[in-house]
This record gives structure tokens, C-alpha cells and sequence, in this order.
């Protein structure tokens, strides 16, 4: 019973945070007294806004853990390196493919390319990944499929202005929410390895904003998403590798689905 209160507690605490971050950067209220200072930077309207309303979920992460706690609890403790090289070897089909069949974008400025390749790929893990995925997972015990839906509805939202009509902006958001249920469970079965879907997110931004090969935000014609398909084939066989070599479990099985039974999953 102690038990379920402190999950009821935790998971209060974290979508109280979350709804709280998303109305906050959503709309622009926090970074909005500052863009005065800012001007037409891409990168310092979206840094800033990210780091203002990410002020909640860090409030929020000190409430649920010892301080020394804070960055394992993220899945920022460990696996630079080994997140960095799975990432670099998923994304090779993307970025030389898409050098192949793209066009290098010479109108694509370096402020908006930093913003959507790196800030993009950063802020949004650590958030939607790391955050809300991650802490209703991990210790609201909440079970992969209610915590991975609920951060794909999230995360499918803001995606849904790369559409130019109803049907394309459905389109991207189903394509970006099943995109983020796919990197929900690459984070959980890399050992909570956060600069696993990081670098993965990023390097696959990279090739799609660097080279023209969409004109329909992260919905993308057929060959495209054929390279996209062979990246998201290719982390799931590197996954498998991984298990394997290691001799690891799955962690997301059955008793992990609707409620987390694993006490260490």
C-alpha cells in the first residue's frame, strides 16, 4: 500500500511538472520577457525557452531524488561513448544515402541548422526521453505502454505544424509518435542509456535538415523513409547484438506493459 501511495505521489509530481513545462515552452511564456535581448536567433530563442521552462522538471527531479542522484536517474551517468557509437553505425544509411539522393540545402543558415540538428535532438530527449518517459517508467512504475503513449502524444503535438493541411499534419504526427515509442524502448533496453537516443536522435536530425530530401517537415517522400526504415532496421538489429553479447533480458516483457512489476527494470 506505501508502496502505490509513493508511485501516486511521483507520478503527480511528474505530469504536475510536465503539464506545467509544456504550457510553459509550448506557448512561449517563459523565454518571452527575453526576446527583446534575443533577436532572430534560433538557437538563443530555443535554448532559453528549453532552459526556462525546463526549470520545472529540474524542480520536479529534486523532489523525486537525492541530488547525487539526479543524472543516473536520467540516464546521464554512464554510455557516452557506447550511445555515441551505436548512433553513428544506426544513422550510416541516412547520412550516406541521404547525401546520395539529396540536395545540400545552401540556403540552410547555421543558427537554424544548430537549432533543429543539435538543441532540437538534445532538449527534446533529455525532456520527453529522459523526463517524462523515464520517471513514470522507471519509478512511478508505470508500465512501458501508458508511459511510452503518453510522451508519443506529447511529442507527436509538436510536429503537428510541419503538416500544410489536415491529412500531412496527422501524418507527422503519427510518424514523430511512433518515432518517439521506438526511442522509448531503445532507452530502456540500452540500460537507460539516455546519450544512446540522443546521438540517435541528433545524427538522424542531421542528414534530413543538412540534405533536401523532404518538403513535408518529418513526413518525407519513399526514398527517404526507405533509409529511414534501413536506420530504425539497423538500431533494432544493433539492440539484439547487444543483448546478445551481454547475455541481458529484455526489459520490456510482458509484466512491464500495463504497470512495471520488475523492481530494478
Amino acid at each position: 500500500m506505501a508502496g502505490n501511495d509513493c508511485c501516486i505521489k511521483r507520478s503527480a509530481i511528474i505530469l504536475r511538472a510536465f503539464m506545467l513545462f509544456f504550457v510553459l515552452w509550448y506557448f512561449n511564456i517563459a523565454v518571452r520577457p527575453f526576446e527583446g535581448c534575443i533577436g532572430s536567433s534560433q538557437t538563443l530563442h530555443y535554448t532559453l525557452n528549453y532552459l526556462l521552462a525546463g526549470l520545472i522538471p529540474t524542480w520536479a527531479l529534486f523532489l523525486l531524488h537525492a541530488r547525487r542522484d539526479i543524472a543516473s536517474s536520467m540516464g546521464l551517468s554512464h554510455g557516452f561513448g557506447t550511445g555515441l557509437l551505436f548512433a553513428v553505425t544506426a544513422t550510416l544509411p541516412m547520412i550516406a544515402g541521404y547525401a546520395v539522393i539529396g540536395e545540400f540545402d545552401r540556403e540552410l543558415t547555421a543558427d537554424a541548422a544548430f537549432t533543429w540538428i543539435f538543441i532540437a535532438g538534445i532538449f527534446e530527449e533529455l525532456v520527453y526521453r529522459g523526463f517524462v518517459f523515464g520517471q513514470l517508467f522507471r519509478y512511478a512504475r508505470w508500465g512501458f505502454l501508458p508511459a511510452a503513449l503518453l510522451t508519443a502524444l506529447a511529442f507527436g503535438s509538436l510536429h503537428l505544424y510541419q503538416g500544410h493541411d489536415p491529412v500531412s499534419a496527422l501524418t507527422a504526427f503519427g510518424i514523430t509518435a511512433l518515432g518517439s515509442i521506438f526511442f522509448s524502448w531503445l532507452y530502456v533496453e540500452w540500460n537507460y542509456n539516455l546519450w544512446g537516443v540522443i546521438w540517435l536522435h541528433t545524427l538522424m536530425n542531421l542528414p534530413w535538415i543538412v540534405f533536401r530530401v523532404s518538403t513535408s517537415g518529418a513526413v518525407g517522400d519513399t526514398g527517404a523513409n526507405a533509409l529511414r526504415l534501413c536506420t530504425i532496421i539497423l538500431a533494432i538489429g544493433l539492440t539484439v547484438a547487444y543483448k546478445r553479447k551481454r547475455g541481458l533480458p529484455y526489459r520490456i516483457q510482458i509484466n512491464t506493459l500495463i504497470t512495471n512489476k520488475i523492481q530494478n527494470a
